[in-house]
């Protein structure tokens, strides 16, 4: 009698188990996590700043930032042609882009600090997730790794759009700049266009991110 009690026990017990795993792994919905997000650019965007204060600035980059607003004034007053506008557009992107070389390494470095390295120590969370009770997990049978983590971040959190536009204004000349950096962009926004249509239709709530890393956002308890 002794022993059926403990089978029935250790049976009970699984269930138990499984029942909490399962409440753990519900889909996240889609709130949450963008609320986790902007919590978590606000972050790396103060300590972004700091850095930035304390690095030297580009004494011609608010001269290029005014010319190109003129450019574009005089584009929407129709005072240039759409040819001129994109002719007088190409160097001074490519000189407000190389301008700012210095802020997108910080980004990049903080990003990859932040959203790989932390995120995967901290068992899946950054500031933002934990404040908003949620956490990425595995879906492969191991633990969360830091591949795992890197996969996702890249599509995601923009590092890797950040490594291309470096790649194109250390790479490419003036002449084609506007356009890669164009096309760059264009990826940029397909990218978040088609992993908040998968978020929003999936039943499991995995964005291309998540699909592409094996991972998923889970509530947590």
């Amino acid at each position: 009698m002794k022993k059926k009690e403990v089978i029935e026990a250790e049976i009970v017990e699984d269930k138990t188990v499984n029942k909490v795993e399962i409440n753990e792994e519900e889909k996240t919905y889609f709130f949450p996590r963008l609320i986790a997000y902007a919590i978590d650019i606000m972050i790396v965007a103060f300590a972004s700043s700091i850095i930035l204060m304390a690095l030297p600035r580009d004494k011609n980059y608010d001269k290029y930032m005014e010319e190109y607003k003129t450019i574009q004034a005089n584009y929407i007053d129709q005072k240039i042609s759409m040819d001129e506008y994109v002719n007088k557009s190409k160097e001074v992107v490519y000189d407000i882009d190389k301008a700012a070389i210095p802020t997108t390494l910080v980004g990049i470095v903080l990003y990859i600090g932040y959203f790989i390295v932390f995120q995967t120590y901290n068992k899946g969370q950054t500031f933002g997730k934990k404040l908003m009770k949620i956490k990425v997990i595995s879906t492969k049978k191991n633990d969360l790794d830091i591949n795992q983590v890197a996969i996702r971040s890249i599509i995601i959190d923009t590092i890797g759009i950040n490594l291309l536009m470096l790649g194109s204004i250390l790479f490419i000349s003036k002449d084609y700049y506007l356009y890669a950096s164009t096309a760059i962009q264009s990826l940029s926004a397909l990218i978040v266009i088609v992993t908040l249509l998968m978020v929003f239709i999936r039943k499991d709530g995995k964005g291309l991110h998540d699909v592409a890393a094996g991972t998923k956002v889970v509530t947590c308890k």
